[in-house]
């Protein structure tokens, strides 16, 4: 097989990685600031929050080459693919907003 950028299959791969990256980026970022700077619990779950997200993205990597109204009308998609990236996608969102929250508290 020859290496093509413009086969859609190995940019929906370069994206899952790219996101996977990022990912691990914010995990040691966030591992690095509570254990040897700040020891904020905020932002560690800031941190575990925006992987989460990322690793959501990079389970359905398809949607970033899809219009939007393809996405809307493949909504109802229940695969079980789809519905572990929707709980995954909605855990990082929980714990956003959670850190928000705590930040909020403890000013």
């Amino acid at each position: 097989m020859v290496f093509s950028w413009g086969n859609l299959a190995t940019k929906q791969l370069i994206v899952g990685m790219v996101c996977h990256g990022i990912a691990l980026a914010f995990l040691a970022y966030g591992v690095y600031a509570f254990y040897l700077q700040e020891l904020v619990l905020p932002e560690l779950t800031r941190c575990v929050g925006a992987a989460v997200l990322f690793v959501g993205m990079g389970l359905a990597p398809q949607l970033f080459f899809m219009s939007v109204s393809q996405i809307v009308s493949q909504a109802e998609d229940t695969t079980l693919k789809s519905t572990l990236q929707t709980y995954v996608f909605n855990l990082g969102i929980f714990l956003m907003i959670c850190s928000l929250l705590m930040e909020w508290l403890y000013d």
